[in-house]
């Protein structure tokens, strides 16, 4: 699944920053664009989150513990969590996130008026005893050595067993914005907020044998030393600010500093969780939109920017608008690179510099030669038949996956398709009712692929759905559907549902003469023969010639055929009416 935002550089646009506690305001000078500014919560609103929370292997976590506000929820089989209505600052919410075996995932974002996207990335927690000499040590030469004693959390001296966990991130991870606590910024000894540029981070949690949490006792120190990555090193200063993270207002805060000694920083802290090593410069504003040669937006494009002396760029993704906002250094040449999710580069250029701006930057990168962009659309019903109210749709080809969440039934995902991809997978998921649609394969149909109704319903095996005009959709899932190859190389599906009263029958028979996957339009002179009888109780249907469908699968026997299919047709009164839908069904012969 593709991450919003990497905030190396560029950043999740937060112009104001908010205290994680709800009472308790922040005021302060910033320093972004040599504009002095205060930093407030805003009002309490109600807001609705969603995410996916996974390992340090891409593999998804279940039933971890996500909590916002006052509301809570555990994520599904796919690691994917759904908040909705809670109440938070208007600017500003903390995510946290807690499974036996993790360290606590720590996650602040400026919510947006519409579903927040929230990933992150949970680390492992090692706990191991503190050895005799009180130095432990990782295998890329993160250490630290403890110079004291211990306390418990009431403050009293604690002389039993000790027990450490021990976490680096290297700032060349791909995945630091989501492993990694809050977002890259702090608040200076001078009580200014400024972007920070990160040379590593250390986490390291202390407990009892019972697992109660430990601290440096008053008075205590500890020494830590973090490699410093060999690409920084000829730029990184000699002395650097150390920034510890406070989990009661969800950034980092100055608190003393570390010294280059050979290819490390060295420092002395008094208490632990996550210290950082970071650079702190003024900013600017910047917005971006991602266009085509047209001037079209383009959604979903990976954007990355970077500025000399800094090897690990900020990473964008531009919205439905085309958007990416965010800050950059003052006074520095930007060179920015977009490229598609298959990372071919589609432009690079450069911009800047940007000098004491006293209102929002905008630029434009334009695609000259973008690949074709994509909709995917369809309804999605729970098993019931109902629209999926409070679920999500994962979209995956070639490697790529995004999710999109769904409230009404109804689904639509942009995006970008590359490297001459054709075909995709969606699966459904009713989060609420743990059911999911299974993966549906489809084949992409130029500009707009219609996936028709897919249900999330894991009991049933076999079924059509179809939505007549602006009608509610009709799923026909009983046992009577049949389908079957007609043996002389031309494929016929045919389905009979038994309707409710068990004395007649409500039949919507396809005939198909083809077996081969791929789309199909009636307009083409060699198209197969489509035929459509008694749709909704109506006989002697027969469609027009904007029907198109697509047959994403014909398996052998026992194994499953998949159509989706669209256009007009015309009714028993010679009315006529548009139709989408989906089949699903096993084929018998």
């Amino acid at each position: 699944m593709k991450n919003f935002l990497k905030p190396i550089l560029l950043f999740l646009l937060a112009l104001t920053i908010y205290s994680c506690n709800k009472n308790e305001s922040i005021d302060g000078e910033g320093t972004s664009g040599g504009t002095n500014q205060e930093f407030e919560f805003g009002s309490q609103v109600q807001r609705d989150f969603m995410g996916s929370i996974k390992d340090e292997s891409n593999v998804a976590i279940s039933n971890a513990l996500v909590s916002i506000g006052t509301k809570t929820a555990t994520t599904d089989a796919k690691g994917v969590f759904i908040i909705k209505n809670a109440t938070v600052q208007e600017r500003f919410a903390c995510i946290e996130v807690n499974k036996i075996g993790y360290l606590k995932g720590l996650k602040t974002v400026a919510p947006t008026q519409d579903v927040s996207q929230v990933d992150l990335v949970l680390l492992t927690e090692n706990i191991q005893p503190l050895p005799l000499n009180s130095q432990i040590q990782l295998i890329n030469g993160t250490k630290v050595t403890f110079n004291g004693g211990f306390e418990d959390a009431s403050g009293n001296a604690y002389n039993g067993v000790v027990n450490y966990s021990m976490n680096h991130i290297d700032p060349a991870s791909p995945t630091i914005a989501n492993e990694m606590p809050g977002m890259l910024l702090g608040k200076t000894t001078a009580d200014d907020f400024e972007m920070l540029q990160t040379y590593g981070m250390l986490h390291v949690s202390l407990t009892d044998a019972s697992g109660n949490p430990l601290q440096i006792a008053a008075g205590s120190t500890a020494e830590i030393r973090m490699p410093i990555p060999s690409v920084l090193s000829g730029a990184a200063p000699v002395t650097i600010p150390l920034w510890s993270f406070d989990e009661a207002v969800g950034y980092w805060v100055e608190d003393g500093f570390a010294t280059k000694t050979g290819s490390e920083y060295v420092g002395t802290v008094s208490h632990f969780s996550w210290w950082n090593c970071d650079i702190n410069f003024p900013t600017e504003v910047l917005c971006l939109t991602v266009e085509d040669a047209n001037g079209n937006p383009l959604a979903n494009v990976n954007v990355d920017l970077s500025f000399p002396g800094n090897p690990f760029p900020g990473t964008g993704v531009s919205n439905a608008l085309g958007e990416i906002c965010g800050v950059v250094p003052t006074n520095q040449t930007i060179t920015y690179t977009a490229y598609d999710d298959c990372g071919n580069t589609l432009s690079t250029n450069t911009i800047g510099p940007f000098t004491n701006a006293t209102t929002w930057i905008n630029e434009t990168i334009t695609i000259p030669n973008s690949p074709a962009l994509q909709t995917i659309t369809g309804n999605f019903l729970d098993c019931n038949g109902s629209p999926v109210i409070d679920g999500y749709v994962e979209l995956s080809y070639g490697g790529y996956q995004t999710i999109q969440y769904i409230e009404n039934g109804v689904f639509e995902i942009s995006t970008l398709i590359c490297n001459g991809s054709t075909s995709g997978f969606v699966e459904g998921l009713d989060y609420n009712n743990s059911q999911s649609t299974g993966v549906i394969p489809f084949i992409f149909s130029q500009p707009v692929s219609n996936i028709g109704t897919i249900i999330s319903c894991n009991s049933i095996d076999e079924y059509i759905t179809y939505q007549v005009d602006n009608g509610p959709a009709v799923t026909t899932q009983q046992i009577m559907i049949s389908a079957y190859n007609s043996g002389n190389g031309s494929g016929i599906t045919g389905f009979q549902v038994l309707a409710d009263s068990e004395t007649s029958f409500d039949e919507v028979n396809f005939e198909i003469d083809t077996i081969v996957v791929g789309s199909y339009s009636l307009t083409d002179p060699s198209a197969p023969l489509l035929v459509i009888s008694e749709i909704d109780l109506n006989t002697n249907t027969t469609t027009t010639q904007n029907f198109e469908f697509i047959i994403t699968n014909f398996g052998n026997p026992t194994e499953y055929i998949d159509v989706t299919f669209s256009g007009d047709f015309t009714d028993v009164n010679g009315v006529t009416r548009s139709i989408t839908g989906t089949i699903h069904v096993r084929r018998d012969t």
